[in-house]
């Protein structure tokens, strides 16, 4: 039996939909649809998936929601979704730069129980991406008895580089922890640098 998972053998490019009316002035941000769920890229099929991720985009930005309902406790600011942009989709680089981007999101802050974004620097990155100012970002999240709902607007100011009309793909990558559930990768897992090494993300294509 190979110990290379078998993610690893593939280059994977989804085609994402385009969602123009996000994100809602009222009630939650996006609401996306099933077509906009992200298909389980790790080909493990006795793996249990507890989190699901959707991801749509509009010429103003970028919506990222996930699910997670499989708790039995409740939810605590420990559970955390960190998903990795880069708006220039670079494969042929293994150090981050400065259009690659770390985001944290929790669905439970530190306080009120509130929704949280971060942004965080790349381990061993040639460059930084800028600091995004926090304040655009949207975000909602409901508490549930077994798990929790949260969505995030990303708004083109907060992502260097974001041109669908001149860059119609980008690199993306996301790992979520739940302290009770464990983790859930994307595609490979820790054994391979996928926090610091854009050319181990997938590609998403940004298609009217």
């Amino acid at each position: 039996m190979s110990i290379i998972p078998h993610s690893f053998y593939f280059r994977h490019a989804i085609t994402l939909q385009e969602v123009k009316k996000i994100p809602h002035q009222k009630g939650r941000l996006l609401k996306l649809p099933a077509a906009c769920t992200l298909p389980d890229l790790t080909f493990q099929q006795d793996a249990s998936k507890w989190g699901t991720v959707k991801l749509a985009w509009n010429n103003e930005g970028l919506g990222i929601s996930l699910k997670v309902d499989s708790k039995q406790h409740p939810t605590t600011p420990a559970e955390t979704f960190q998903v990795w942009i880069d708006t220039r989709d670079t494969k042929n680089i293994h150090r981050a730069n400065r259009y690659c981007h770390l985001f944290q999101l929790q669905a439970c802050g530190n306080t009120r129980k509130q929704p949280l974004c971060t942004q965080m620097t790349i381990n061993r990155a040639q460059s930084d991406a800028p600091q995004s100012d926090l304040s655009q970002i949207k975000l909602w999240s409901e508490l549930k008895n077994n798990g929790y709902e949260l969505e995030a607007w990303l708004p083109a100011e907060t992502l260097n580089g974001y041109d669908p009309a001149a860059y119609p793909q980008l690199g993306f990558y996301y790992k979520i922890f739940d302290s009770e559930l464990g983790e859930q990768f994307m595609t490979i897992n820790q054994e391979f640098p996928f926090g610091q090494d854009p050319s181990l993300w997938s590609t998403m294509r940004l298609e009217s």
